[in-house]
């Protein structure tokens, strides 16, 4: 397995040692995938130590008889093992620093960061049109309401003129048939006493023959202002059942006028409440996109934070690296033999031993 495929199984896996779950899907608001599973104990510290646990060296063997007289021998031996255990840390440590600059290169990708912000910022201004256009169709409805209340309101105002006027006509009407019944009653009691007239000159016909015709005459005169007088009544009756009719049908356009204000106002007032929603919704919106934004500032200083870390942890590896070399430089120095002395020559100098020797490590 290479280290590409170690990587993909490392993400789709728990990184914790021994365990097989998948790995803790990644958040909605976006960013890596986490490298764990969801147990609360399976992080990157506990994961670190359980491997440190793993790959610690079994205690070491008391000396015996025999090897107690090699000193160098064992310390050569554990050098080795200590260099191997270190270049198996070297290597773990720097494949998690590659993983740690592949990540941090998603997260710091300027094309992926800037659709991710292209598309909020969309999906924030079409919140924003939308509540705009919602806005608007609200104050165009409450507009409308206004405009039919104030309608009904003017039509309102005219029947309540109309049924003032219609009361007033249906007032003189009444008067006026009081009037002409007060009258027809003066004519039908002044027949009545040219009747009673006549019977007396009837009776004193005997005694009043020349007034007997001239009192015929009057009463025949009574009775047809009698019934001129009943047949105005009649006219009075009708024009004042008109009247009445008028005076009900203005209280009933009153009434259907009273009724439409009341539906009028309770549009107004549900006109209103849904403005209100709609710029409540529009505040939220613009509330979310700048919470976004924040958002966004954060993650930008995260991925900075991250990528100092990195070239720290990078700069710490070359250092390691070149302290290894100077600790095994340093161990295998004293397992170079010294050469031994030379007699001097018969010049009385001792020969140089400059020849180079091979050391093994």
């Amino acid at each position: 397995m290479n280290e590409r495929t170690d990587v993909v199984d490392r993400r789709t896996v728990c990184a914790y040692p021994g365990c097989d779950e998948p790995a803790a899907p990644p958040p909605a608001t976006g960013g890596p995938a986490p490298r764990y599973c969801a147990r609360p104990d399976h992080t990157a510290q506990t994961a670190f130590r359980a491997r440190r646990a793993r790959k610690a060296p079994v205690g070491a063997q008391p000396e015996s008889a025999e090897t107690g007289h090699r000193p160098a021998s064992l310390a050569g031996a554990s050098l080795r093992a200590t260099v191997d255990r270190l270049a198996e840390l070297l290597g773990e440590f720097e494949a998690t620093a590659g993983m740690a600059r592949e990540l941090l290169g998603t997260a710091t990708d300027p094309e992926a960061v800037a659709a991710e912000l292209t598309a909020v910022r969309a999906e924030a201004l079409k919140t924003v049109a939308d509540a705009e256009v919602s806005l608007a169709g609200e104050q165009q409805a409450r507009l409308t309401a206004e405009d039919a209340a104030t309608e009904m309101q003017t039509e309102l105002e005219r029947a309540r003129a109309d049924a003032t006027q219609a009361r007033q006509e249906a007032a003189g009407a009444a008067t006026h048939a009081a009037e002409q019944a007060r009258r027809a009653q003066e004519a039908a009691e002044r027949a009545a006493d040219a009747v009673r007239r006549a019977q007396v000159a009837d009776a004193a016909r005997t005694a009043a023959e020349a007034g007997r015709d001239q009192a015929q005459r009057a009463a025949e005169a009574a009775i047809h202002r009698a019934e001129i007088a009943e047949t105005e009544a009649a006219h009075l009756r009708t024009s004042l059942d008109r009247a009445m009719q008028r005076v009900t049908a203005a209280e009933t356009g009153r009434d259907k006028a009273y009724q439409a204000r009341t539906d009028a106002d309770r549009q107004l007032l549900s006109a209103r409440a849904d403005e209100s929603a709609a710029r409540q919704t529009a505040e939220i919106a613009q509330l979310r996109a700048t919470t976004t934004e924040q958002l966004l500032a954060a993650a930008r200083e995260t991925a900075a934070a991250q990528q100092a870390r990195a070239d720290q942890a990078v700069t710490h590896l070359e250092a390691a690296r070149t302290e290894v070399r100077d600790a095994i430089d340093r161990a295998a120095a004293p397992l170079v033999p010294t050469p031994p002395a030379r007699p001097p020559n018969r010049h009385g100098t001792t020969p140089s031993t400059n020849s180079p020797r091979s050391t093994s490590r």
